[in-house]
């Protein structure tokens, strides 16, 4: 048996006659002959010939021995449980006990089932191994006995056949035994017999190994069934519980209720009123709606595992378990928010000040205190200065600082900008 596994030994034994048969067919090529299936390229004779090349059939015999070895042990097996379950009708009576044994025969019929399984695909692999050994072997047979018939030309042919394709030699001589003898040889012997000889190896092979996976596909998977109580439902159970709380989105909303860290958020709203100004009021309103999206989370998780099914609702279970431990650690974000409030603590200032952002509640007020600021600006203009000046055409610049004024138009942004200028005014007049 181990000699019939060697496919590789097997198939050097007709490697010469393939070269010698491949040199005739390209000598015929040189003066003419053309073949689909032949005459392609040099190598396509080997091609035909190697189809086989890097067979083990070494393993298929090891696999047929492991199969063989795990039927034994199925067998066994099923010995054993046959006893244990004649011993359980006589020892346990009652309803309970018919549950027990019909559980027990169906579990004794799907392993009975597997056993046939793996019997049968033991057969397979071995008549595998047998029909594919015995389709290269007939291929090899046939390219030795092609060749052989012409072996009391061998000699004669091959050198006529080597001087047409090198060239070397006495080509029109060569050329004449070729056309007249080799050609007739190849275009019969070689394009009806060795051709068929290949093409039938390469069908036997797959059919082979289409019988052994047929053999191995038929009839349907066995099933052994779980009890309820000894299925893995214990880690389903939890997953499925966040699941239903996952898609209820009302609770969500219900859930910032629950948070204590999202009350304080309303809290730094105003601060950021403060800082940004009346801007940054609208921007207030988007913070609350925040705690809403941790609890929708949740419900984003469902949807993850309803695009990766199974492996993915576990996942989206698993990370919805894990929601609650990452919301834990959200909540310290708001005392960061509660350091803005200690932010404001330091703007003391500000609050020192409320007297004038009093006369900003009438920020249109301002607005008019700086249109007659440009008055002030002819006053900083010394006109006795430039009036004893002769070049009293220099006046005309002052009216470019009325630009300057335009400053009154960065009031409008904000009235707590305007009462901060206001200040340093305050601070100049004292100096």
């Amino acid at each position: 048996m181990a000699e019939r596994s060697d496919v590789a030994a097997q198939l050097a034994q007709g490697r010469s006659a393939v070269d010698t048969i491949a040199r005739y067919v390209w000598a015929c090529k040189q003066l003419g002959y053309e073949h689909a299936d032949l005459t392609m390229h040099p190598g396509q004779l080997a091609d035909w010939y190697g189809t086989e090349d890097g067979m083990d059939l070494g393993a298929l015999q090891r696999c047929g021995a492991a199969l063989e070895g795990a039927g034994r042990s199925v067998r066994d097996a099923l010995d054993v449980e046959d006893r244990q379950r004649a011993e359980i009708a006589a020892a346990w009576q009652g309803s309970g006990a018919a549950a027990v044994r019909d559980f027990l025969r169906r579990h004794g019929d799907s392993a009975a089932t597997v056993a046939a399984a793996i019997h049968a695909a033991a057969d397979a692999v071995a008549a595998l191994r047998d029909e594919l050994w015995v389709a290269v072997d007939r291929k090899v047979d046939a390219v030795i006995e092609v060749d052989g018939r012409a072996a009391g030309s061998r000699a004669d042919w091959s050198a006529a056949a080597t001087t047409v394709t090198t060239g070397a030699g006495d080509v029109a001589t060569a050329s004449e035994l070729v056309d007249q003898a080799v050609k007739p040889f190849v275009d019969s012997a070689v394009r009806d017999d060795w051709l068929a000889a290949m093409r039938d190896a390469v069908g036997a092979v797959n059919q082979a190994y289409q019988r052994a996976i047929a053999t191995l596909d038929a009839g349907p998977p066995p099933v052994f069934d779980v009890p309820g109580d000894l299925g893995p439902v214990g880690g389903l159970g939890p997953g499925a519980s966040p699941a239903p709380v996952a898609p209820a989105a009302p609770a969500a909303w219900t859930a910032p209720a629950a948070w204590s860290a999202p009350p304080p958020a309303p809290a730094p709203a105003p601060v950021l009123d403060a800082a940004p100004a009346p801007p940054a009021a609208p921007v207030a309103p988007p913070q609350p709606p925040p705690p809403p999206p941790f609890g929708s989370m949740g419900s984003g998780l469902p949807d993850i595992g309803a695009g990766l099914s199974g492996l993915g609702q576990q996942f989206a279970d698993a990370l919805s378990g894990l929601l609650g431990g990452s919301v834990g650690a959200e909540i310290p974000d708001p005392p960061d928010i509660e350091d803005l409030d200690e932010e404001p603590d330091e703007e003391p200032v500000e609050e020192e000040e409320p007297e004038e952002p009093d006369d900003e509640e009438e920020p249109e007020e301002p607005d008019e205190e700086p249109e007659p600021e440009p008055e002030p600006e002819p006053e900083p203009g010394p006109g006795p200065q430039p009036e004893d000046l002769p070049p009293a055409a220099p006046e005309p610049p002052p009216p470019p600082p009325p630009p300057p004024p335009a400053e009154p138009v960065a009031e409008p942004q904000t009235p707590c900008e305007i009462a901060a200028g206001e200040v340093p005014q305050v601070g100049e007049a004292d100096g």
